[in-house]
């Protein structure tokens, strides 16, 4: 079912909806909607059917996914429409957020059309899709994790993972695989993005903060090493605040 015939159906309720705080429990009649007609009658469910060749393969644990490689209940912006309360998990290896096409189905997981996903949340992390800017005259593109953002530019991180093969214990030959994450930040500023690969990079694009930027990565050297992304936050929350940076090249 469409966009238009659900928000029509919608407004035969507006009695009972128009009292009602609507930002605040816009989620409640969403969810309503998509309980009495079936979620997968709306226009979420549209995408392919999800098989994970890696079952029982996995080496010790390290999935592909983003948190768990079980379903997780977030919302997501789809093809123009919000959903909410929709199990969920991110594949991290392809960049794809697939979905339980059923409230608990394990085996029936659909993936859906990367590029009608305009952002979707995960616990308390919010993802939003770059459709693609140029660095060394390669193009990047995909979900990006928002850490800050504001009226001067977002933080963003590129969560990935890398595919990595292992063979079993002594007397085991088996193929297994292991995913191991290659993350990396990305600042959107003045209508460019830039990638942060290290302090080099955040003094380039603040010249005159250096010295600040400097006494910062010594002071919390600590941090960086135990929460690259905290670090991040507070290194633009405390240091580089409102300031506009230099063009990106």
């Amino acid at each position: 079912m469409g966009k238009t015939t659900k928000n029509t159906i919608v407004f035969l309720f507006l009695p009972f909806i128009f009292f009602s705080q609507v930002k605040e429990k816009e989620n409640l009649y969403y969810n309503w909607f998509d309980q009495v007609i079936g979620q997968e009658h709306t226009g979420l469910y549209n995408g392919k059917q999800y098989v994970n060749l890696d079952v029982n393969r996995i080496y010790k644990g390290k999935h592909s996914f983003f948190l768990t490689d079980k379903v997780v209940t977030g919302s997501i912006l789809y093809d123009g429409q919000i959903y909410y309360d929709v199990d969920m998990k991110y594949n991290l290896e392809t960049d794809n957020l697939l979905i339980a096409l059923k409230p608990g189905a394990v085996a029936s997981i659909l993936q859906l059309i990367r590029d009608k996903v305009d952002r979707f949340t995960i616990e308390d992390y919010t993802f939003i899709r770059i459709d693609g800017f140029k660095e060394n005259n390669t193009l990047v593109n995909g979900f990006h994790q928002v850490l800050l953002k504001n009226t001067a530019y977002s933080l963003l991180k590129r969560h990935q993972k890398i595919r990595r093969k292992k063979i079993g214990n002594v007397g085991d030959n088996k193929l297994y695989f292991e995913f191991v994450s290659k993350n990396t930040y990305v600042l959107f500023a003045d209508g460019y993005y830039k990638r942060i690969k290290s302090k080099g990079d955040v003094i380039k694009m603040y010249p005159t903060l250096k010295k600040a930027i400097n006494q910062f990565y010594i002071k919390n050297k600590t941090l960086k090493n135990s929460n690259s992304d905290r670090f991040m936050q507070r290194l633009f929350e405390t240091i580089i605040k409102q300031s506009s940076p230099l063009k990106a090249t």
